[in-house]
């Protein structure tokens, strides 16, 4: 899922990466399991987003990633 999100934002559709909630739901299970691999494709998924990080979208990832990112 998350590398589906991170093909949305690659594709110029960050939208649909974050608002079908995709994001939040990897993000979520990554914090469960304490997945590296969901951490390591979030990570991924951040990088691609970097060029809207100021947009609404933008922010709205970095508010999904939080949990993610706070033990990093």
């Amino acid at each position: 899922m998350s590398r589906q999100a991170t093909a949305a934002a690659a594709a110029r559709q960050p939208d649909q990466a974050v608002e079908t909630e995709i994001a939040r739901t990897v993000a979520t299970m990554a914090v469960e399991t304490r997945s590296a691999r969901m951490r390591q494709e979030l990570a991924t998924l951040e990088r691609a987003m970097r060029p809207r990080h100021d947009a609404p979208v933008g922010r709205d990832l970095t508010e999904v990633l939080a949990p993610v990112t706070e033990g990093s």
